[in-house]
C-alpha cells in the first residue's frame, strides 16, 4: 500500500527528511560544540586544583597529602616544595640558573622519565627541554646551589605530564619525608564534582590563616561550562521543535490529502471487515515507514554534511534526531487515520 501510494510516500520521505537534515546541519553544530566543551573539561589541565601555602604554614605535607590521594574524587595529587635556583656544576656560578622543585609523592605522577631514572632525595632530574641550556649533551652530571656550598647529582631527563606542563622550565628531585610542600596539585576525575572537592581538601589542609592561602580552582570554569552548555541546549531544544512542528504539519497535510483522495479504497478495506483500530495502524504504519526512509537519508546527509565543514556530529544526537523525527511523523498521522476510520463506509462507497 506504501509502494502504491508513491506520491505521498515520496513527499512524506522529503519532508521528514528535510526535517533530520536542517536539525542536524542548525542544532548539530551547537550539539557537536557542546560536546566539545565537555571533552575539554574532562581534559587534565582543566580538572587540576592547584592550593599554595603562600605564608610557608606548613599544611601541606606527607600526611595531608596522603589523605587527599586517598579522596575517591582525586585522580591524582602532589606537592611541590619552595623552588631553588641551581646552575650546572661543570661551568659554575657563572652558568644559567634554573628552578628545582622537591616532590612530595611520587614523581611518576607528575612526568614521564625519557633517560635515566626517578631520583632519590638529593637527586634530581632535568628537564629535556633544558639539556642544550645547561650544556648538557647527556643528563649526567650535577648540578650545585648559586653559592656552590650543595651538589645534585643529574640521574636523568624528563618530560612533564599536560597538566604540569610549566615544570618544564626545571628540574626535579624528590623531597625528604618530613619536608613541608608549598604547593599542591591535585587532579579531579570529573569537572561535575569540583566544588564538593575542593571543600573537602580545604577541609583537610586546615590552614590556620586563611589570608596564607592561595587556590586555583576549575569551578568558576565549571560553571561557566554549564550554563553555556544549559543556554546552548535551550536554544537548540526551541529550535529543534520548531523544526518538528512545521514538518509534522506539512506530514499531516500529506497524510489527510492522501486519506481524502483514497476515501474510497479506504470504504472499501472497512466493507471487506477492517476494524477501524486496524485502519489507524494502517494510515499511521504508512506514515512511520515513510519516515523512517526519510529519517535515514535526512540524518545521513546532514551528518556528511557536517563532516565536510570539519564538525563531528554525536551520534547519540544524531538516533536521537531522527527517532523525534519519525515519532512526529507517526504522531501527526493520528488524526487524519481517526478521521478515516470514522467515515462511514456506506457513505463513501455510494456512487454520486
Amino acid at each position: 500500500m506504501t509502494w502504491a501510494a508513491k506520491v505521498p510516500s515520496l513527499l512524506i520521505v522529503v519532508v521528514v527528511a528535510a526535517m533530520c537534515f536542517t536539525s542536524l546541519a542548525t542544532i548539530g553544530r551547537s550539539a557537536a560544540a557542546v560536546a566539545e566543551v565537555a571533552h575539554r573539561l574532562e581534559q587534565a589541565g582543566a580538572r587540576k586544583l592547584t592550593v599554595v601555602d603562600a605564608k610557608s604554614l606548613g599544611f601541606i605535607n606527607t600526611r595531608t597529602l596522603g589523605t587527599i590521594q586517598g579522596m575517591s574524587t582525586i585522580e591524582q595529587a602532589n606537592a611541590l616544595g619552595a623552588p631553588f635556583d641551581v646552575v650546572n656544576g661543570a661551568v659554575g656560578p657563572g652558568g644559567v640558573r634554573i628552578p628545582v622543585w622537591p616532590v612530595l609523592g611520587d614523581i611518576a605522577d607528575v612526568v614521564a622519565t625519557v633517560r635515566g631514572r626517578l631520583p632519590q632525595p638529593g637527586e634530581v632530574l632535568v628537564s629535556s627541554a633544558l639539556l642544550s641550556t645547561l650544556n648538557l649533551a647527556e643528563p649526567v652530571g650535577y648540578l650545585e646551589t648559586a653559592d656552590g656550598l650543595t651538589q645534585y647529582p643529574i640521574v636523568g631527563s624528563f618530560t612533564p605530564t599536560d597538566s604540569n606542563a610549566d615544570l618544564a622550565a626545571g628540574a626535579l628531585m624528590a623531597a625528604t619525608p618530613d619536608q613541608p610542600g608549598r604547593e599542591l596539585r591535585a587532579l579531579i576525575n570529573s569537572i561535575t564534582t569540583t566544588r564538593p572537592t575542593v571543600s573537602a581538601v580545604l577541609a583537610v589542609l586546615a590552614p590556620s590563616d586563611q589570608q596564607g592561602v592561595y587556590v586555583e580552582s576549575p569551578a568558576t570554569l565549571a560553571e561557566t561550562a554549564r550554563d553555556l552548555n544549559n543556554q546552548l541546549a535551550d536554544a537548540g531544544r526551541t529550535l529543534l521543535l520548531l523544526i518538528l512542528a512545521i514538518g509534522g504539519l506539512f506530514v499531516a497535510t500529506v497524510v489527510l490529502t492522501d486519506v481524502l483522495v483514497h476515501r474510497r479504497d479506504l470504504g472499501r478495506r472497512r466493507t471487506l471487515g477492517i476494524t477501524r483500530p486496524d485502519l489507524i495502524t494502517l494510515v499511521t504504519g504508512r506514515a512511520a515507514i515513510t519516515a523512517t526512509i526519510g529519517a535515514i537519508l535526512g540524518c545521513t546527509a546532514g551528518v556528511l554534511y557536517n563532516l565536510t565543514i570539519g564538525i563531528a556530529t554525536p551520534i547519540a544526537f544524531t538516533i536521537a534526531v531522527g527517532t523525534l523525527a519519525v515519532l512526529t511523523a507517526a504522531l501527526v498521522a493520528l488524526a487524519p487515520a481517526a478521521f478515516a476510520a470514522r467515515l462511514d463506509p456506506v457513505t463513501v462507497m455510494r456512487t454520486p
